[in-house]
């Protein structure tokens, strides 16, 4: 009889511990895929569309070379969020874009499709003063909203460092300056602008990251 009880208890100890041995488990998992992560990349993006102002338009040939340090929080193998912080280098004019990011892994493998995006505001770092020789205006003028979104791979190197390579979409809201001729019939538009139009600038192109925890 005492053998019996004996044997009964020993069964109770494991079938509690069972549960918590799962819990701890589940814990130590959920601990390990919830982590700070960094990302550090660069991209090049070419302008696409036309810009019309007045009687007049132009194409949209700026070339963007662009550096963003992100910093964020993976929640699971799938969802990260987070700020991020860069430069957007133009001919003659640079953007420092501030803003919140959400990627997603389609996947939890050594190769995942990826897609991120990241909106907010793009401060100025300079602006030249003096109108482009050939279209005669100044281009990216002012701060303005920003944002740009990607698709592509994310491959994972070691288990702590990740390739992102990706096709993107960037967009810039800023304000392209030109002149008009005055009542004295005087051009200083090679020198000067005396109009400003608000636009919306689009670029595709192409970004290479290393995601690193």
């Amino acid at each position: 009889m005492k053998m019996n009880r004996c044997i009964i208890v020993l069964m109770l100890c494991c079938l509690l511990m069972v549960p918590s041995a799962q819990s701890q488990n589940i814990k130590t998992k959920r601990t390990k895929e919830s982590k700070f992560v960094y990302m550090t990349s660069l991209g090049f993006n070419a302008g696409v569309g036309i810009l019309k102002f007045e009687n007049r338009q132009i194409d949209n040939k700026i070339s963007v070379f662009n550096v963003n340090q992100l910093l964020a929080y993976q929640f699971n193998p799938y969802v990260t969020s987070g700020i991020g912080l860069g430069v957007d280098v133009w001919k003659k004019t640079a953007f420092i874009p501030l803003t919140a990011n959400l990627s997603i892994n389609f996947m939890d493998h050594f190769v995942t499709p990826h897609w991120y995006v990241n909106v907010g505001y793009a401060f100025k770092w300079y602006v030249s003063s003096k109108p482009e020789v050939m279209e005669r205006v100044i281009q990216g003028a002012n701060p303005g909203w920003h944002l740009n979104s990607g698709l592509g791979a994310k491959i994972k190197i070691k288990d702590n460092l990740a390739l992102l390579i990706a096709a993107e979409y960037r967009m810039q809201n800023t304000t392209l300056q030109y002149s008009v001729s005055t009542n004295y019939g005087y051009d200083y538009s090679s020198v000067t602008t005396n109009r400003t139009v608000n636009k919306y600038y689009h670029f595709v192109g192409v970004k290479i990251g290393l995601w690193y925890w």
